[in-house]
């Protein structure tokens, strides 16, 4: 399952994350916010204190996040965090899988878990990225949009309206980030409202 997760997208997603950091001195894989990114920061909330507990494992104590986090079980995707590597986990909230009613149920309880899989994939990002990285490449973003491939090969779109910023996916799908971000290990999961994908 780790095998099919890190396929054919990372090479792209590597390329264009890495792209992204040079332009904004992202530090990407290491956790650390650029200057950038301070600078755009100044209030306490943009600080994220990392946990010694792995993104799964920090999402499974979350509050309004059990689905996520038992999305990341389920189909085997939560060993990946175990690796060196960084991700940047769009993370739905519970409300926003109940939101999507009989469908959202049926995905979540398949026996056959490719789909919720390549849902999930979907919502991860090569890097760790906090909301600040992102409105601070927002800003310096010649169209005010900043887009990134995703592990599951397609894109998200970030913008901002004043103080929200919106993520959209490239089937049309789009979120808001919530509260505040929770970081495991060396990978960050922001929380947003909505699913990333048409059920």
């Amino acid at each position: 399952m780790r095998n099919a997760l890190l396929a054919a997208p990372l090479p792209v997603a590597l390329a264009l994350a890495l792209t992204l950091s040079a332009a904004l001195g992202l530090a990407a894989c290491s956790g650390k916010q650029s200057p950038a990114a301070e600078t755009a920061s100044e209030t306490p909330a943009a600080a994220v204190t990392p946990a010694s507990a792995t993104l799964p494992e920090v999402l499974d104590d979350a509050d309004g996040m059990q689905t996520m986090a038992e999305a990341l079980k389920t189909t085997g995707i939560e060993g990946v965090f175990n690796d060196k590597g960084s991700y940047t986990l769009l993370a739905p909230e519970d409300d926003a899988f109940d939101a999507l009613g009989d469908k959202g149920k049926a995905l979540i309880e398949a026996n056959d878990h490719a789909a919720l899989a390549a849902l999930v994939r979907n919502h991860m990002l090569t890097g760790y990225m906090t909301p600040e990285d992102i409105a601070a490449a927002i800003a310096a973003s010649k169209t005010g949009k900043v887009t990134m491939p995703t592990l599951g090969g397609g894109t998200v779109t970030f913008s901002k309206t004043g103080e929200a910023i919106t993520v959209t996916a490239d089937d049309g799908s789009q979120a808001t980030i919530e509260d505040s971000p929770v970081a495991g290990g060396s990978s960050i999961a922001i929380p947003v409202s909505g699913v990333l994908r048409k059920i």
